[in-house]
């Protein structure tokens, strides 16, 4: 027997937030009002699932909870002449840590020239038999010891200072990114999945979208109402 295909409608808010009244997680529901010419049009709301205890909290629906998650990431967003700046910062930093991880690396090869040099005069002292077989392998085994750990020091800052910096980068690009994500008109389901590399945890309550920023991104926030209640006073003084 063939059964018709119910199609099903994708809530991409769901496994993102808690209540903020009673904790439990927010579900959807979709609704389907069909009018008399037959057309119809579908309505989406998030809502408590209320499994833990009674809870008070009403439904949203889902234009208004998608303009709330835009207007979250958009309060932190790193503004243009902002980023401009840092990304000056940024670089100016590279180029000083490269040129002090260059000064470090000089010394360390010279370390390491010097443990070869000493290393042959081991070597020629052994074969002049100026030294006995168990001193000359104790002493190499020291200097090759040595020898290991500068090349570790090596290895470790030929990439160190790519590697300090990168995740301050990756910040800035996606702190950039979030202004450009708030404006565009992606869908709900790129939304979501961005909004995750934003906060850590997301509450509704009272129909309104309360969001724990990561770090960084708090700071931003911070940053940006400083600088608004700046300009402000600035215009009333």
């Amino acid at each position: 027997r063939n059964r018709r295909k119910i199609r099903r409608y994708n809530f991409a808010f769901i496994g993102l937030m808690k209540c903020g009244e009673c904790g439990a997680s927010i579900t959807a529901d979709q609704h389907i009002k069909k009018y008399k010419n037959g057309n119809s049009q579908t309505f989406v709301y998030y809502r408590c699932t209320k499994k833990l205890k009674p809870c008070n909290q009403r439904y949203i629906p889902e234009q208004e909870m998608e303009r709330q998650f835009r207007n979250a990431i958009s309060e932190v967003s790193l503004p243009q002449k902002w980023a401009e700046d840092w990304y000056k910062w940024l670089e100016r930093d590279e180029i000083l840590e490269r040129s002090n991880a260059e000064r470090n690396l000089s010394r360390l090869n010279l370390d390491l020239s010097e443990l070869d040099r000493k290393l042959n005069i081991l070597l020629d002292s052994y074969l002049d038999q100026v030294i006995d077989t168990e001193i000359y392998r104790n002493k190499k085994n020291e200097i090759f010891e040595k020898k290991l750990q500068l090349k570790e020091e090596i290895a470790k800052m030929e990439s160190g200072v790519s590697s300090r910096l990168e995740p301050m980068k990756e910040f800035m690009d996606r702190a950039l990114q979030c202004g450009k994500i708030a404006r565009a008109k992606k869908t709900n389901e790129e939304l979501a999945s961005f909004v995750k590399t934003v906060g850590s945890d997301f509450f509704l309550s009272h129909r309104q979208l309360g969001v724990s920023f990561g770090q960084g991104f708090f700071a931003i926030s911070l940053a940006r109402q400083a600088h608004a209640l700046f300009l402000d006073s600035a215009l009333d003084s």
